[in-house]
């Protein structure tokens, strides 16, 4: 996967779509430690490129590219256990 081509999951993206999912996702990314928080977010909503977001923290793009998937592990096993509870 190139660095211009999103690499988050559609149905990762489809959740910011649906309002009450996306301030689910908000609320548990702002609680988020950092590093993961900021990565996530530069990003997401940033747009900007691993090697950018590397440069910003005085790292490598491999650095940015890792801490940005745990990020976005964190965000999506946080949305799978709040689903199945509310199937409860």
């Amino acid at each position: 996967m190139s660095e211009n081509e999103p690499d988050i999951w559609p149905d990762f993206t489809e959740q910011f779509a649906d309002k009450e999912r996306a301030l689910q996702i908000h609320r548990f990314l702002h609680g988020m430690d950092e590093p993961y928080k900021e990565v996530f977010s530069l990003r997401v909503f940033g747009e900007l490129p691993f090697e950018k977001i590397g440069a910003i923290f005085g790292k490598s793009s491999g650095w940015a590219r890792v801490t940005f998937y745990r990020a976005k592990k964190q965000i999506i096993e946080y949305m799978e256990v709040t689903e199945h509870e509310d199937k409860l």
